[in-house]
């Protein structure tokens, strides 16, 4: 593995241009922290998460799906907190990688990068079929659910390779929708509440011919990692440090309170779903749980209002998450984390916009190929396990820095110091060891690939902490 050299503040050459020097930079200030916390919500989306994963979650614990968002809502804010500080402290647009290398040191800073590059294969690719899959239930006879997925990637990507700022904006303006959408569907859902259902005191699932049984703290477990995967994004604040304006305290707090709106929402959300729920069986085997609950509570005309919104929402979602990804892989390249022709590549920034075009691109092209060929439920599973053991990494890193780095600044300090680490290490193994033996196998054998490979080059790597610890220049510490 023939790495990108780094200059003495640990900034990789390798996506330098044939003359030299560094590799260009992103457009420094241009978000306010309203377009930032935008881009997070957007990337989280309330509305997608739960419509997303409701129905896998539904179909492993039954209506302990209520207890499986309440443990992982738990456990998605004790990671928020993790998130908010090592990032006060380290900000950057590599965000959780970044972290990791800074705590852990390069090696496991190069395994997040694996997983980083991983999920931004998978994770657009699973919205954007769930959205397809939505828009061509509103259509007579149908649709080609991966053909249309793939024309939405493209959209995804013409809108991420412009200018930042109109695409935050454009992600904000969907978000306003699909709030509305999220929390008019909870108020007709409560207010259809059956007394019959008790998840909190008696949860239950429907068996094989539909026969319904109480569900364990095993089945209620396994559904923890989908509820995670549906909260997660509230650290996409971190990825934009590099482009916003405002004060070092604005991203970290932009994080916990996208963690707080997520974790509100989606929770009511699914519980009120839950409490809906007439059949549970057939609820259950329905490919679209959610979409039938809709029509039971809404009528036919509410539920098409409704899932026309979601369909909307997802594309944010989409678009919000590719911003995001795209700008892992372009921290990696310049910080010489990748081979070189592979930084040289991931290095490259578009003149006039600013923002990683090369990245973008191949973004496009896996997610493009996965929309086509691969099954929602198999990505909602593998993307989940993906996303813990990142979480795993950076709920160490925090640990780690607060312990040896204590004489770093930190313009966000996370309360209960260090229940909240410690909480999300416990929770994440714990909802690890109840996932499917092929995911595990994959994503956990992709992370030891990566740590041998970056093992073995770790004398070509840049350094753990880079110049002056903290300090990002393009994030200003006042003004806005």
């Amino acid at each position: 593995m023939a790495l990108g050299t780094a200059d003495q503040n640990g900034n990789g050459k390798a996506g330098a241009p044939p003359g030299g020097g560094a590799p260009p930079a992103l457009r420094a200030a241009a978000l306010r922290p309203w377009n930032v916390l935008a881009i997070a919500l957007s990337a989280i989306s309330p509305t997608t998460s739960v419509f997303l994963v409701y129905g896998s979650g539904l179909g492993s614990a039954g209506t302990g799906v209520v207890w499986a968002f309440v443990i992982g809502g738990v456990i998605a804010l004790a990671m928020a907190l993790c998130y908010a500080e090592t990032g006060s402290v380290f900000p950057s647009a590599g965000g959780a990688y970044t972290i990791v290398r800074r705590a852990l040191g390069p090696v496991f800073g190069g395994v997040t990068v694996v997983l980083f590059l991983l999920l931004g294969l998978v994770s657009t690719a699973s919205i954007l079929v769930s959205s397809s899959t939505y828009l061509s239930s509103l259509v007579p006879g149908g649709l080609p659910v991966g053909w249309v997925a793939l024309g939405m990637m493209a959209l995804v990507t013409a809108l991420s390779s412009g200018k930042i700022a109109p695409a935050s904006w454009v992600a904000g303006a969907m978000l306003v929708l699909e709030l509305a959408v999220v929390l008019v569907f909870t108020g007709f859902a409560f207010a259809h509440a059956s007394a019959a259902n008790a998840p909190f005191t008696a949860p239950a699932v429907a068996g094989h011919g539909g026969l319904v049984t109480g569900v364990g703290a095993a089945g209620m477990l396994a559904a923890v990692v989908p509820a995670l995967f549906a909260f997660n994004g509230y650290d996409w604040p971190l990825y934009f440090a590099e482009e916003a304006r405002g004060t070092r305290r604005a991203l970290p707090r932009a994080v916990v309170v996208a963690a707080l709106v997520a974790v509100a929402v989606e929770v009511a959300a699914v519980i009120a779903a839950t409490y809906a729920v007439r059949d549970l069986g057939a609820t259950a085997a329905d490919a679209s749980p959610l979409s039938l609950i809709a029509h039971q509570v809404m009528g036919p005309t509410g539920a098409t209002v409704l899932l026309s919104g979601v369909v909307v929402a997802m594309f944010d979602t989409g678009l919000a998450a590719n911003l995001g990804y795209a700008r892992v892989a372009y921290a990696a390249a310049r910080d010489g984390m990748l081979p070189g022709p592979v930084s040289r590549f991931f290095g490259r920034v578009s003149p006039g916009t600013r923002v990683p075009v090369a990245a973008i691109a191949f973004l496009f092209v896996g997610n493009g190929l996965l929309c086509v060929v691969s099954s929602l439920e198999e990505l909602i599973t593998f993307t989940g396990v993906v996303i813990v053991t990142v979480y795993l990494l950076v709920a160490v890193s925090a640990l780690v820095s607060r312990v040896r780095d204590r004489s770093l600044p930190r313009a966000f300090r996370m309360p209960l110091w260090p229940l909240p680490p410690l909480l999300a290490i416990g929770g994440v193994v714990v909802a690890l060891t109840r996932q499917q033996p092929r995911d595990l196998a994959i994503a956990l054998g992709v992370a030891a690939a990566a740590l041998v490979a970056y093992a073995l080059c770790r004398g070509r790597l840049p350094g753990r902490l880079d110049g002056r610890p903290g300090a990002a220049p393009a994030v200003r510490d006042g003004g806005g």
